[in-house]
């Protein structure tokens, strides 16, 4: 069995996890290495909250609970998607719920999702009744139902799933390793998700007209600078962010390392600039595979090729790396869907990306194997199709 670990953060790390763990489950021991410098919309409300009423870093859980989800070996997988997805909408304090009082809140809608999804998927298995969700709950959360954080902010807008990570945290004295065994337990995850620390991990870019952006939130959604980013650094309040200590391990006793997809300075880079991460990887002889993506992502990484994507990557492992795997087919789409593409922040006027025969012979002379091929998803404009990037990957793996 292969040992895999993936490096990235946001939805790319998340979909590549539940396409690896899906389609080869039973060939591949998977390990998620995920980003801590998110630190946008309800996520830095929330650690806002903690800093200020607890006087407590909170390490933000948005994207560790997509890559639990995408790895859950549970019967209850698709369940957990919804109930743990539930956005809250009445203006009480956080502090006036205990944990199972949570679920009681979000209990009617979330019934009613579930009692869906298991007719349109037709699984006769499941005889639905309120005493599957509630044995459900006592089974795995028992230990926990009276739990309560006492914040004082309101819990509206905030998702179920982070109120419970941040709930447990607090309650667990202080231990976000410990919350994490917790989550593996509750979602039956038999694979790995480090967070790469949990310390604090705010960043800062360094454009080429030497201004400063700082948080990952600004340079990634933001985007109103005017200049290319030519450094990614950690912030003064987080120079000591050291990495998580399953990290090393993980990086040394791989087989692979899949980096990417998705945001090269802010999923990506934002992980080797911790601790200790980028010399474990110089000391792995792992083979690294760096999947990018359809295009560029606005003002992020506006005007680079797929060469300087290369190069970004490289400067910041300190190695070579030794695949390179690209989408070569541009979608034909209608003239309302071109628009929605062309709107998409993720592309934002540009348009898709693709390797020059000079860019191709410069990385074929540096050793480095480049694989080109149709990998995009026809639903989605410009991300990549499962079965597509698996079938690619597996070619590699299996050699």
């Amino acid at each position: 069995m292969k040992k895999v670990t993936t490096i990235g953060g946001w939805n790319g790390q998340s979909n590549l996890l539940d396409w690896l763990f899906t389609i080869l489950w039973d060939k591949v021991e998977i390990t998620s290495i995920v980003s801590m410098s998110d630190d946008g919309r309800t996520t830095w409300e929330l650690m806002r909250a903690f800093d200020e009423e607890l006087d407590l870093h909170l390490p933000p859980p948005w994207d560790l609970r997509r890559c639990l989800f995408s790895l859950s070996n549970s019967i209850y997988r698709e369940y957990f998607k919804l109930i743990f997805e539930y956005t809250f909408l009445n203006e009480e304090k956080i502090s006036n719920f205990s944990i199972i009082e949570l679920f009681k809140q979000a209990n009617k809608e979330l019934l009613f999702f579930w009692k869906a999804w298991v007719y349109k998927t037709q699984l006769e298995e499941f005889e639905y009744n309120r005493w599957d969700l509630y044995s459900f709950l006592n089974s795995k959360l028992k230990d926990y139902f009276n739990f309560v954080l006492p914040l004082k902010s309101r819990i509206n807008w905030h998702k179920l799933w982070n109120i419970l990570m941040a709930n447990l945290y607090y309650n667990l004295w202080n231990d976000y390793d410990e919350m994490i065994k917790v989550m593996h337990y509750i979602l039956e995850v038999n694979s790995k998700v480090i967070p790469v620390t949990t310390k604090k991990a705010f960043i800062r870019a360094v454009l080429w007209n030497w201004k400063i952006i700082e948080s990952q939130d600004r340079i990634s959604n933001v985007a109103n600078y005017n200049s290319g980013i030519a450094d990614l650094e950690l912030m003064e309040c987080s120079m000591d962010a050291t990495h998580n200590s399953e990290v090393h391990e993980s990086i040394i006793n791989s087989d692979f390392i899949i980096i990417g997809p998705w945001d090269l300075f802010t999923s990506i880079i934002s992980n080797f600039i911790i601790g200790w991460v980028r010399e474990s990887i110089l000391q792995s002889k792992a083979k690294i595979i760096y999947i990018w993506n359809s295009t560029n992502k606005w003002w992020e990484t506006t005007w680079l090729t797929q060469l300087d994507f290369v190069n970004k990557i490289e400067r910041f492992l300190g190695r070579r790396i030794d695949y390179f795997v690209i989408n070569n087919k541009k979608l034909e789409l209608d003239e309302e869907e071109l628009e929605q593409f062309k709107n998409d922040i993720s592309v934002k006027w540009w348009d898709y990306l693709f390797l020059s025969p000079w860019e191709k012979k410069e990385l074929e002379r540096r050793k480095i194997n480049v694989i080109e091929s149709d990998l995009l998803w026809k639903d989605s404009f410009y991300k990549h199709s499962k079965d597509k990037i698996v079938n690619v990957l597996s070619q590699i793996f299996f050699a």
